[in-house]
């Protein structure tokens, strides 16, 4: 435990050498036995709070660990005092997230005598989506007299996954650069059962699933089914998530995850391909996996040691390939859910990295605050090395305004989306 001078102590040392010297001084043993008495109430009271928060063990459920915007979850917490000696007061208190709202009881004052428990019960409304650490438990205790005072973390803490919010879109418009769907092709990708070409005789290996069995009871001869090939067109969203792009405005920002993650769940519940890449942080990159026990004397002291530990270097862009499927889309969501403002990757500087390893048959789907004179030269040669562009701008309506008539002239479909409502009517 750190020893610091309070005005309590201050006053208690000044009271003990006052005594001291007047029972030297005066020759009188009253004096001797306050200043003894004194040192005594120092000794027990540091001893008291030395011992108060040994062997205090917390356990905490919490009923899911990822959430829908709105969903409430509900945490118990238990502490327990597993030693022989009673912690005379402790106030229990878990760390909740900043911005989330709470009822019930997060927080206590009790005395604990020994092996007793108690227990913290509380609701969380995930009102906001990201990546949220709960707990650990901040525990702060002392002595009878208030000359001490000590604070303390428990180990363990939990992470919430908070998905993005899905606005439903009531038609896709953005282009592809070739008709929207499974079209057919002239280079065999994939067959798709759905799509009857015609029948042929029966050959040695074919799947019995392929036999088309009224041909054959028709013809007498075993015939197999013939399907055609098929693509998956889709769209790859690009998103810009650098704190200098938005400037701290959290409000756009959101709208634009809002977006992305819309429009992924759009083309995947259609059976398309979707992947995503962003120069964003991760929330889960910052936040240390394994809690260690954190021991100071002031409240603001356990903050900033916590905040101090939550700290991360990493530039290495959010990368989710392009894929069709509801694991492809699953990953999507997390990672919008944890998706953080940063002092990120240049856009520009992403695209020039990244696109080379792009397929050329996904549109791709700039979501951005705004289209500059260098992201524009950026979107025009994705043009012209024959990719589908589209780029989003959000509730920027001067940058719109300026831009639109060059994106077009370019090719590039030119989109401004100022609120969930027009998210929801991207494509009229």
């Amino acid at each position: 435990m750190t020893w610091s001078l309070t005005w309590q102590r201050i006053v208690l040392l000044v009271a003990a050498v006052g005594f001291l010297f007047a029972a030297v001084v005066l020759r009188l043993s009253f004096f001797a036995f306050a200043a003894w008495a004194l040192g005594a109430v120092s000794l027990v009271a540091y001893l008291m709070t030395w011992s108060a928060l040994d062997r205090l063990e917390t356990e905490r459920h919490i009923t899911a660990r990822d959430a829908q915007i709105g969903e409430d979850l509900l945490i118990t917490v238990a502490v327990r005092n597993n030693k022989a000696l009673p912690t005379i007061w402790l106030v229990a208190e878990d760390m909740i997230p900043r911005g989330l709202e709470t009822g019930g009881t997060w927080a206590r004052a009790v005395l604990l005598m020994p092996f007793a428990s108690t227990r913290l019960q509380y609701r969380l409304n995930c009102s906001r989506r990201g990546y949220f650490r709960i707990g650990p438990v901040l525990f702060e205790t002392g002595d009878f007299f208030g000359l001490n005072r000590r604070f303390a973390t428990g180990q363990s803490a939990h992470f919430v996954t908070v998905y993005p919010r899905v606005v439903p879109l009531q038609r896709y418009g953005i282009p592809t650069s070739r008709p929207m769907g499974e079209t057919v092709v002239k280079r065999r990708l994939v067959e798709d059962p759905t799509r009857l070409a015609g029948v042929r005789e029966y050959r040695t290996g074919d799947p019995l699933r392929r036999i088309h069995w009224k041909a054959s009871a028709r013809t007498g001869v075993l015939h197999s089914r013939v399907y055609e090939y098929s693509t998956l067109i889709g769209a790859n969203i690009v998103l810009d998530f650098s704190r200098e792009s938005w400037g701290g405005d959290r409000e756009r920002s959101e709208l634009a995850v809002t977006a992305a993650a819309s429009i992924a769940a759009h083309l995947s519940d259609r059976k398309q391909q979707v992947g995503l890449v962003t120069n964003g942080g991760d929330a889960s990159d910052i936040m240390p996996r394994e809690t260690e026990r954190l021991i100071a004397p002031t409240r603001q002291r356990i903050f900033q040691m916590l905040a101090d530990r939550e700290h991360t270097d990493r530039l290495t862009p959010v990368r989710i390939p392009v894929r069709r499927g509801e694991h492809s889309l699953h990953l999507i969501m997390r990672s919008l859910a944890r998706l953080r403002l940063a002092e990120a990757l240049p856009f520009t500087r992403l695209i020039d990295e990244e696109y080379e390893s792009w397929p050329r048959e996904a549109t791709v789907l700039a979501i951005v605050p705004g289209v500059s004179r260098e992201l524009f030269a950026r979107l025009a040669q994705l043009r012209n090395s024959g990719f589908t562009v589209a780029a989003m701008i959000i509730d920027n309506e001067s940058n719109y305004a300026r831009v639109r008539g060059m994106l077009e002239a370019e090719g590039i479909r030119p989109m401004h989306v100022r609120s969930e409502v027009e998210l929801g009517a991207v494509g009229l």
